[in-house]
């Protein structure tokens, strides 16, 4: 029996895992990534600069870094830390995030009463090209980010995320050519400049980047298939000019749709 080595069906991925141990070089580099990243500080202390603010977390804390944040980690010199990490992204894991009381200006949380919370952080499926692999990855990481929502929960659960609510409603609807940034601000019932504010406060993106983004990455899923002509590719996702989604296309993928498909065509199974 084969077996399906394919995990790019899933919205939501669980990319990989690791620790950083006592006598590694401090990581005073600024790093921006498009995924989450949770940490866990196992032994000593030091500080996480998010977008210019600083905080400092010690053995037994935890900290997310959000998407297309400006993030730098430094060891405290006479304490240097040790901890692990998890890296995700996807609209799921994002909703459970928005349940918790982690915030891009507020995301350290003291410890969990959770005996083998550092066990938990060990999600060696995530390194594993299988979508079987992701199932497990994913089931393991729900479970830990559900300690997070029972011990510290958003303390405004009754108010709405606008950011999670519009890329919910842009994921379900990014392939109509009529969606736009002002079908968004339609459906949620807010002025179209505070949305953009909202989520490019949340997501680091302008509303319009991330429908654009959503649509080039099923494109991209699409193109793999050499059946499909590119024509209908664009379509199929929301372009009715060919060459604009082209354009697009390139921007984000570094890549012309036709130079794409050459590379890829066949990798994707269904």
């Amino acid at each position: 029996m084969s077996k399906n080595s394919d995990y790019k069906v899933f919205n939501s991925i669980c990319f990989a895992s690791g620790s950083r141990k006592q006598n590694y070089e401090n990581e005073n580099r600024k790093t921006v990534r498009e995924s989450y990243r949770l940490y866990l500080v196992t032994k000593g202390k030091g500080i996480v600069t998010v977008d210019g603010i600083g905080f400092i977390v010690t053995a037994g804390q935890s900290f997310l870094t959000f998407p297309f944040s400006f993030v730098s980690l430094v060891a405290d010199a006479e304490q240097p830390w040790e901890y692990k990490w998890i890296e995700f992204s996807g609209l799921e894991f994002a909703r459970m995030v928005d349940r918790t009381s982690m915030r891009k200006k507020q995301p350290v949380v003291d410890s969990l009463p959770i005996r083998n919370i550092e066990e938990m952080f060990d999600i060696t499926e995530c390194s594993t090209d299988s979508s079987y692999a992701q199932c497990r990855a994913m089931g393991k990481l729900t479970v830990l980010l559900s300690y997070y929502i029972e011990y510290y929960p958003c303390r405004n659960s009754e108010k709405p995320n606008y950011a999670i609510v519009a890329r919910n409603y842009i994921e379900k609807n990014y392939r109509n050519p009529d969606f736009s940034v002002q079908s968004v601000a339609n459906h949620i019932k807010i002025d179209r400049t505070y949305l953009y504010r909202l989520f490019k406060e949340e997501t680091g993106m302008s509303v319009i980047d991330y429908i654009n983004h959503c649509r080039i990455s099923k494109a991209g899923v699409l193109l793999m298939d050499g059946n499909i002509s590119i024509k209908d590719v664009a379509y199929s996702v929301g372009f009715t000019d060919q060459m604009y989604f082209s354009r697009v296309f390139k921007k984000i993928k570094g890549q012309t749709p036709s130079e794409y498909r050459k590379e890829n065509k066949g990798k994707y199974i269904i």
